[in-house]
C-alpha cells in the first residue's frame, strides 16, 4: 500500500464524522429526489389540459432548474424542496426547524439569489427563441415539509406546500391564449437543454412528446 504523506499540522477527520457527513448527504440526496418526483407527479396532471413541463433543465451559465411549466396561466420556474424539519417564511427566506431541536434552525438563503434571475433567464430565452416580447417567469419554491402557512411570499419567490401546488396552480389567472402556449412550448422550450444528471427515462420521453 502507498504510504501518504501529511503536511505538519495535516488532520483527518474521524471515522466517525466522515460517515454521519456522508450519511447526511445521502439523507439530503433521497429527500430532495422524493421532493422532485412528487412535483413530477402534480405536474403531470396539468399537461393533461394543455399545459408543457420539462424537469431538470440546465440553463445558460451552469445553472439547473429542477421544472419549467408553461400553460395557459403563465410560465413557472419551480424548484421542489423536501427539508427535514417544520418550514417558516420570512424576509430572509425559508428558515427550517429539525423536529425536536430548535437550537439546530437554519435558514436557506439561495433562493432569494438564484431562483429569481433563474426565471428571469427562462424569459429571456423563450422570447429569444420565439420571436415574442419576455413574458415574466414566476419564481416556485414547491416545500414538501411541514409548512403551517402554507404558502408565503419573499424575495421574489413564491413559497407553496406541496400538497396545495394544484390547487393553486388552478386558481391562477388566465396569461396566454391557445397560440401563445403553443409557441412557447415548441421552438421555446427546445431552447433549453434537460440536464441529463438530473432527469430519468420518464422525463426524456415526456421532452420528445
Amino acid at each position: 500500500m502507498t504510504a501518504v504523506r501529511r503536511g505538519r499540522g495535516a488532520t483527518s477527520a474521524p471515522p466517525l464524522q466522515v460517515v454521519a457527513t456522508a450519511a447526511a448527504f445521502v439523507l439530503q440526496w433521497a429527500n430532495g429526489a422524493e421532493g422532485r418526483r412528487r412535483t413530477r407527479q402534480v405536474l403531470g396532471r396539468f399537461e393533461r389540459s394543455g399545459w408543457r413541463v420539462t424537469h431538470g433543465v440546465a440553463l445558460p451559465g451552469g445553472a439547473t432548474v429542477d421544472h419549467l411549466a408553461v400553460g395557459p396561466c403563465g410560465v413557472y420556474v419551480l424548484d421542489s424542496r423536501a427539508w427535514p424539519g417544520a418550514v417558516t417564511v420570512d424576509h430572509k427566506g425559508a428558515t427550517i426547524t429539525p423536529s425536536g431541536a430548535p437550537w439546530a434552525a437554519w435558514t436557506a438563503r439561495g433562493h432569494h439569489r438564484s431562483l429569481p434571475a433563474a426565471a428571469g433567464v427562462v424569459a429571456r430565452g423563450l422570447a429569444a427563441a420565439t420571436g415574442t416580447r419576455p413574458r415574466a417567469a414566476r419564481a416556485v419554491v414547491v416545500v414538501w415539509s411541514p409548512f403551517p402557512d402554507g404558502i408565503a411570499e419573499s424575495g421574489g419567490v413564491t413559497y407553496i406546500a406541496g400538497e396545495r401546488l394544484a390547487a393553486w396552480l388552478s386558481e391562477q389567472p388566465r396569461r396566454l391564449d391557445h397560440d401563445q402556449v403553443a409557441a412557447l412550448t415548441g421552438a421555446g422550450l427546445r431552447a433549453f437543454v434537460p440536464d441529463q444528471r438530473a432527469v430519468g427515462t420518464a422525463d426524456h420521453a415526456s421532452l420528445r412528446s
